[in-house]
C-alpha cells in the first residue's frame, strides 16, 4: 500500500512538473509572439514615415524646378555636363550619363550628405513641421537630387531660341525614425 501511494504521488509530481513546463514554454512563446508583432508594426510605421518624408522632398524638387525655370538666370543658368553634377547654385542638378547615378550610394545606405542632394528646403525655404511631444514622424530631414534626362548639347536658353526644358527626373530619400528604414521615390517632372 505505501509503495502504491509512493508510486501515485511521484506520478502527481511528475504530471505538475510536465504542465509547470507546458504552462512556462507557452508563456515564452506568447511573449516571442507579442515581441515580434510589435517589432513589425514599428517597422511598418518607420516605413511610412519614410515614405511621407520622400514625398515632401519630391514637392519641394518640384517647386524648386518651377522656381529655376521661370527664370534665365539662376539654377538652372548652367547644366552640369554629362554624368556629372552640378555645384554652388547647381548644387543638387545632376544631368544623366552612363554611368551609376548619383543617387546610387543612397539605395546601398551611404548617409544623404554623401551626394550632391539637397535637403528638404535648401532651395525653398521649406522645413519639418514641430511634431507634438509623443507623435511619431520623421526625425531626419529628406534629401532630393534633380536630373536632367534629356540630352541637350546646347542650353534651352541660347538667344533667339525657343525655350524648351528637358525632362527631369527627381529622386528623393525619405528616413524613418531607425535612419536604417529608408524610402527612395523618383518622379519625372516636364516643367
Amino acid at each position: 500500500m505505501l509503495t502504491t501511494r509512493l508510486q501515485g504521488g511521484m506520478a502527481m509530481i511528475a504530471f505538475v512538473t510536465t504542465m509547470l513546463v507546458l504552462t512556462g514554454g507557452i508563456c515564452v512563446a506568447a511573449m516571442h509572439f507579442l515581441y515580434a508583432g510589435r517589432q513589425l508594426a514599428g517597422l511598418h510605421l518607420d516605413r511610412e514615415i519614410a515614405f511621407r518624408a520622400a514625398e515632401v522632398a519630391l514637392r519641394d524638387a518640384e517647386a524648386d524646378l518651377m522656381a529655376a525655370t521661370a527664370s534665365v538666370q539662376g539654377r538652372l543658368a548652367e547644366w552640369p555636363a554629362s554624368g556629372s553634377c552640378g555645384t554652388q547654385a547647381q548644387r543638387g542638378i545632376c544631368r544623366a550619363g552612363s554611368g551609376q547615378p548619383a543617387w546610387q550610394p543612397w539605395l546601398d545606405g551611404a548617409a544623404p550628405e554623401s551626394t550632391p542632394g539637397l535637403a528638404l528646403g535648401t532651395i525653398t525655404g521649406a522645413r519639418m513641421p514641430q511634431l507634438p511631444n509623443g507623435v511619431a514622424g520623421a526625425t531626419r530631414a529628406p534629401w532630393y537630387l534633380i536630373e536632367i534626362l534629356d540630352d541637350h548639347n546646347d542650353h534651352p536658353h541660347t538667344p533667339g531660341a525657343t525655350a524648351h526644358w528637358p525632362r527631369f527626373r527627381i529622386t528623393a530619400l525619405g528616413l524613418g525614425r531607425d535612419p536604417s528604414v529608408r524610402v527612395l521615390l523618383q518622379a519625372e517632372f516636364q516643367p
